[in-house]
């Protein structure tokens, strides 16, 4: 069971790449049962989300978690970044600032490590691909960075599929999303929230489901680690 709240929350983060310039609100199910919703809302340059339990994870492992996220609007660097995480009895902080004099990345109380103007983290690159023409990001990979990590990460076309959602027909791109480590992983945190700490493990499944238009959001999209699998999809106010 805990495996199962595991991956609720998991995919509870993975809520803050949806929607540009806008309030969404999407629904977060496990078997087919909601157990969250994600309001998130994002602006030009930063992102804010939180991800909440309802339902019955609300009594057995409830969790509240706030991400925001500051980036440059051209590369999607990422610039300020800061979390609040409260998942049962665990919480935790984090911020952290890039210094563009000295091409550094500063984690509060944790340390700084050198990294490219343009390195992403896992929301500001969904976040481009929620913005740009996700079909000419196909293939492409970008420098990544996940609390101290490295990454290479791409997006793979796997085909182009009707999503019905609350009855209604929307021509979507399916795409796979791949995080690989580089050499010389920083490794900065000893435990992170379950989101931060599972979304790089080899063994998840990351899809997401692009609406097709120049700028189309994202639609829904699912993690799966072993037989368990999350999904978040856009609720019915933003579907029409």
């Amino acid at each position: 069971m805990n495996r199962i709240f595991h991956l609720i929350v998991l995919w509870a983060g993975l809520g803050t790449v949806f929607g540009y310039s806008d309030t969404l609100h999407y629904d977060l199910t496990i078997f087919g049962i909601t157990c969250g919703e994600i309001s998130y809302i994002s602006e030009k340059d930063k992102m804010a989300v939180t991800a909440q339990s309802s339902g019955f994870v609300e009594y057995f492992y409830p969790f509240k978690n706030d991400y925001n996220t500051s980036f440059d609007t051209l590369s999607f660097g990422v610039r300020h970044y800061k979390k609040i995480t409260r998942q049962g009895e665990f919480k935790q902080r984090l911020s952290g600032n890039w210094d563009k004099s000295l091409e550094e990345f500063t984690y509060d109380k944790l340390g700084s490590f050198k990294r490219a103007d343009s390195c992403m983290t896992i929301f500001t690159f969904l976040e481009r691909l929620n913005r740009k023409s996700s079909e000419d990001l196909d293939t492409q990979w970008f420098p990544l960075e996940h609390e101290g990590n490295m990454f290479k990460s791409r997006v793979l076309l796997a085909d182009t599929s009707e999503l019905i959602i609350n009855g209604h027909s929307f021509m979507c791109n399916h795409f796979r999303l791949d995080l690989l480590p580089v050499d010389k992983e920083i490794k900065m945190l000893d435990r992170s929230d379950y989101f931060s700490h599972n979304i790089t493990r080899p063994d998840a499944v990351k899809q997401i489901w692009v609406e097709r238009k120049p700028s189309g959001k994202i639609l829904k999209a699912s993690v799966k680690i072993g037989p368990i699998t999350v999904t978040a999809t856009l609720k019915n106010e933003r579907v029409l």
